[in-house]
């Protein structure tokens, strides 16, 4: 009935129900959440004039991994914790495959909400978990083949349903340390298999509800993990990539913008600085950093943001902001290495700020973060960098960094194979 309606009145107002549903459509998109994602290939990376397409692009980019020049880089994957999913992306009685340090895991949500991250594969003749297998009695995983039980909190089979007989001591998946905390989970990883050496910190406007999600960005980043988080201490670079305000067409690609003008119409002005937070909290990094806008040289109003950047080990950002007039809130950023030079970077708001201003501020963020995407994907890691009095305290940050990792941390090799072969950790 409501149909018919609908269609007749359509039938004799076409215009005025088209503009209607145009404008509907228009408000949803503006006020619905940010929501940016960029795929390995998206940004940074070229594959030639005229652009190859289809087969041809997925090969150039197979291409680009092989021959990219690399230079001698640290480990590739440095202890600590590291994002592996977003709170709400997991149901209760789910079982997610989760893509870490070069594996297949599985993210397990019990029956109770409680989170479990194990290993993928039965032990019993190597199904897979994430295929077909399901959570039972509140948190345990059953395998698709043959229908064995496993404890996702301790590992053990408790169950092997068609023998009655014990089972055996070594019918057992690895179970690894993870956490949900500031509507994230997180696996800790250390390559001697140590505990975890410290907390991620708890937001309270966050778990209180005052602090409300308001966007989120992905990008995958072709390059080592340790060239990401080095940007907080390279402040020389803020003021040169990142001095002219994001353009619509060009505010990313850095090809086209013309980074030599001294004096840009829109410019971000930025100060800041990089140290270690303190002795008892040595694994964590602090960035202030101070910025505004200018047009044509005056600077605007209300454009004013303090920051302090928190960097947990070598995953985990927590950007605190002070927007002034328009309120406060923290921004997460943290990167998850996938494969040795395949970083998943996650950038997630929570604020009091309006709407408006928060997609406004988090789609100029990502197009400034794509700019260093650009150059994290085509540059080279230089051991011993040629450094000038102004840089920041890039060597700083490297001794700081180098405190992740430990003799028999995974360095790659020239062929892209892994080797845990234990060296000086002084090297990095």
């Amino acid at each position: 009935m409501i149909i018919e309606q609908f269609w007749e009145f359509f039938l004799a107002h076409p215009v005025s129900v088209l503009a209607t549903l145009a404008i509907l459509y228009a408000i949803h998109i503006t006020v619905k959440p940010l929501n940016r994602i960029r795929r390995l290939g998206d940004v940074g990376l070229f594959f030639g004039k005229p652009e190859l397409t289809g087969f041809y692009r997925e090969r150039q980019l197979e291409r680009l991994k092989l021959l990219r020049r690399v230079g001698e880089m640290p480990p590739v994957f440095p202890n600590g914790w590291y994002c592996v999913c977003e709170s709400e992306k997991l149901a209760k009685n789910q079982i997610m495959e989760i893509t870490v340090l070069g594996q297949f895991l599985s993210l397990i949500r019990s029956e109770s909400g409680a989170v479990y991250i194990t290993d993928s594969y039965c032990p019993h003749i190597g199904a897979n978990f994430n295929i077909g297998g399901r959570v039972v009695r509140d948190n345990c995983i059953q395998c698709p083949f043959h229908g064995w039980i496993f404890s996702a909190e301790t590992g053990k089979c408790v169950e092997v349903p068609y023998d009655e007989g014990r089972i055996p001591e070594q019918a057992k998946v690895t179970t690894w340390p993870c956490i949900e905390r500031n509507n994230s989970v997180y696996l800790w990883y250390h390559c001697d298999g140590a505990a975890p050496e410290w907390e991620i910190p708890e937001i309270p406007q966050i778990t209180d509800g005052i602090w409300h999600l308001g966007g989120r960005t992905e990008h995958e980043v072709m390059c080592h993990i340790q060239e990401i988080p080095e940007n907080g201490a390279d402040i020389a670079h803020l003021n040169y990539l990142h001095k002219s305000a994001p353009a619509i067409t060009e505010g990313s690609n850095i090809v086209k913008i013309d980074l030599s003008d001294p004096q840009p119409a829109v410019q971000h002005v930025w100060d800041g600085k990089w140290e270690v937070k303190s002795e008892a909290d040595k694994h964590c990094g602090v960035m202030h950093l101070n910025q505004y806008m200018t047009l044509w040289g005056y600077r605007l109003p209300l454009t004013g943001s303090k920051l302090i950047a928190e960097q947990h080990g070598p995953g985990i950002v927590h950007m605190i902001f002070d927007f002034g007039f328009w309120g406060k809130g923290v921004v997460f950023q943290t990167v998850t290495p996938e494969e040795p030079l395949l970083q998943r970077v996650r950038f997630r708001i929570f604020s009091n700020i309006p709407w408006f201003f928060v997609k406004f501020f988090m789609t100029v963020e990502s197009m400034q973060f794509e700019r260093d995407v650009f150059v994290w994907s085509n540059k080279k890691y230089i051991k011993s960098p040629l450094l000038v009095k102004n840089d920041g305290p890039i060597q700083k940050h490297r001794r700081w960094f180098s405190q992740f990792y430990t003799a028999n941390s995974p360095t790659m090799l020239k062929d892209g194979s892994l080797s845990n072969q234990a060296k000086s950790i002084n090297d990095w």
